[in-house]
């Protein structure tokens, strides 16, 4: 089997053999450094190796200590095949014979990592939660950041963020190695972009980085950056992302970790949707295709979700509608196993909580008991307080289950939000434009009425922010959108299709209305101030208007007519409509509300 192969999350193998061995046992015949080493370096030469001390030559002769750490050995090895019923004997074996603090808590770490890539969430967390227990303390700091890690990694995957990033704040790395310092660092990149954390400053991550990928780190470096990417794209730093996915390919690519390569193209696919780049979007998603044959999105909800929602953003750039909501319709399934997923995980951890209370309450009774008569006074009040921890436990879960519903139902309210307007002028997104063109094409061609069309585009727009900055350049697309949206009706519709592009749609109207409301609308922006902005220059724009019947209802018609007509107003001096005014211009535009 090659790290291609293993879809175990690579940190719950690695926790398991992370800090050197100290519990290496009497008998010499046991070489557990070189086991270690051999995990580390070709986990294949570490089956084999395991798989060749599964014999009664090689068993015969050691220590009983040794026999119970070779099972642990074992157990790691039925977990990197996917033998996870033969993983969890072994483990649990271990844990029940009598072995040194650091060969627990090593089993326990394995346990809870088990259990979490199952989907046992309740049991990783009762046996993640004994990591705390107090006679770990005793355990070197490197030892005891294996159960932290492990922990965190089981809160991140139930979606608790914040209790994550908390737990992986008191891990002490002042004497971690390179491997530890880079396995917490990825854990903290896959907390900041996942739960939106501002875990630290994203310079510190690069820095940090870097310094894994010079340690040799490169498996822990490449996600790193995979997570720094998407954290790019978040805060919209599109070239910094392109920067970063460009210079790191290769490396990352060359690693051979399927998760890993397909989330690296989704997320080149998702930056060339972003960049409303087609070409850009059309190699990105030549690329990405052959990976839905890979078993790394069949086996990963994450890869999954990732992948189909690069595919839906690229389809629906590429103007394929059809294909787009296919795969949106993926993406959403996905989601929602995800999202109950988590649901389930964080309902678990919050029951394991519990049941770690009660456990410690019955103990610490117990132990304050001196004879048979206390023994039987504390176990009636143990039973007392089992009755209101169940009350607890289930008032808890319901708010939880409460608040992880309204949850869900505002990210659908601002997901819909997103998509259906433009984040800056807050009028309609293009593709939410383009969707009520076609129905507004379909009405009037039914019924045989007009409908017309406005294409404009701000002049000098790339001196505005060339000269002024990006800020003078938004408050111009934001007063020029306003002062359009002013002039319609309640039944037209206006979008922004382009940076400095607008589009607007006119039901129940013929091209000399069109025209009028054109000239309204240039006269509008032509109005405008641009000094209350902060800075000197002039606002003007050209229009093309077009009409649905000159053009056969055909979207692709009556856009390109109105794009000739506003290309026309450009070379003839700009700040005016095209074509010129119609004859039968009305003197006064269609009555109604604004």
């Amino acid at each position: 089997m090659t790290t291609r192969q293993c879809f175990v999350h690579p940190l719950m193998l690695t926790l398991m053999l992370l800090v050197s061995p100290v519990f290496i046992c009497a008998a010499e015949s046991l070489d557990t450094r070189k086991i270690d080493e051999l995990f580390a370096s070709n986990p294949k030469a570490f089956l084999a190796y395991i798989q060749s001390l599964d014999s009664a030559d090689s068993v015969q002769g050691l220590a009983e200590s040794d026999r119970i750490t070779l099972s642990y050995y074992k157990g790691v090895a039925s977990f990197a095949r996917s033998d996870y019923g033969v993983a969890e004997s072994l483990f649990k074996e271990v844990l029940g014979s009598e072995v040194g603090l650091e060969l627990k808590q090593r089993t326990l770490v394995s346990l809870t990592n088990l259990y979490q890539h199952q989907g046992d969430f309740y049991q990783a967390f009762v046996y993640g939660l004994q990591l705390n227990e107090d006679k770990f303390n005793s355990l070197s700091a490197a030892a005891r950041s294996n159960g932290v890690m492990a922990m965190t990694l089981a809160l991140l995957e139930s979606g608790l963020y914040e209790e994550a990033n908390s737990l992986l704040g008191k891990l002490d790395l002042s004497d971690a190695n390179a491997k530890e310092r880079c396995t917490a660092l990825f854990l903290a990149a896959q907390i900041a972009y996942k739960g939106t954390i501002d875990v630290m400053p994203l310079s510190e991550f690069i820095q940090k980085k870097q310094q894994c990928a010079d340690d040799k780190q490169q498996l822990y470096s490449s996600l790193t950056d995979y997570a720094l990417s998407l954290m790019y794209l978040q805060r919209g730093q599109l070239a910094k992302a392109e920067a970063l996915l460009q210079s790191q390919q290769e490396q990352a690519l060359a690693l051979g970790y399927e998760n890993l390569t397909v989330l690296w193209h989704a997320s080149e696919l998702q930056l060339a949707v972003k960049q409303q780049n087609q070409a850009a979007t059309q190699r990105a998603l030549a690329t990405l295709l052959p990976d839905l044959k890979t078993k790394a999105v069949e086996h990963s909800l994450e890869v999954a979700q990732q992948v189909y929602q690069a595919l839906a953003g690229a389809y629906k750039l590429l103007g394929q509608p059809d294909t787009a909501f296919d795969y949106l319709e993926q993406y959403q399934q996905h989601y929602e196993k995800a999202n109950n997923r988590q649901l389930s995980a964080a309902l678990a951890y919050h029951a394991a909580l519990m049941q770690a209370a009660q456990r410690k309450q019955e103990i610490d009774a117990l132990n304050q008991q001196a004879n048979q008569l206390q023994l039987e006074t504390a176990l009636a009040k143990a039973e007392a307080e089992n009755q209101r921890l169940y009350l607890l436990v289930g008032s808890v879960l319901v708010l939880l289950l409460a608040a992880l519903v309204v949850r869900s139902h505002r990210v659908r309210i601002k997901l819909k939000e997103r998509v259906t307007y433009d984040k800056l002028t807050r009028v309609y997104s293009r593709d939410h434009f383009e969707e009520l063109l076609n129905t507004a094409l379909r009405q009037a061609e039914t019924q045989q009425q007009e409908l017309g069309f406005i294409l404009f585009d701000l002049d000098h727009f790339k001196l505005v922010n060339d000269n002024h900055g990006h800020q003078a350049g938004d408050w111009a697309l934001q007063q020029a959108a306003n002062a359009a949206k002013e002039c319609l009706r309640k039944s037209d519709a206006i979008g922004r299709i382009g940076g400095e592009e607008f589009a607007i749609v006119l039901l129940d109207c013929n091209f000399s209305q069109s025209w009028a409301l054109a000239e309204t609308v240039r006269q509008a922006i032509e109005a405008l101030e641009p000094e209350q902005s902060g800075y000197p220059f002039k606002m003007t724009a050209s229009f093309g208007v077009s009409s649905a019947k000159a053009c056969g209802y055909h979207a692709r018609k009556l856009i390109s007519d109105a794009d000739e007509a506003m290309y026309q107003a450009k070379q003839a001096g700009r700040n005016r409509v095209k074509p010129d005014e119609p004859r039968d211009n009305p003197l006064i535009w269609l009555e109604g509300p604004k």
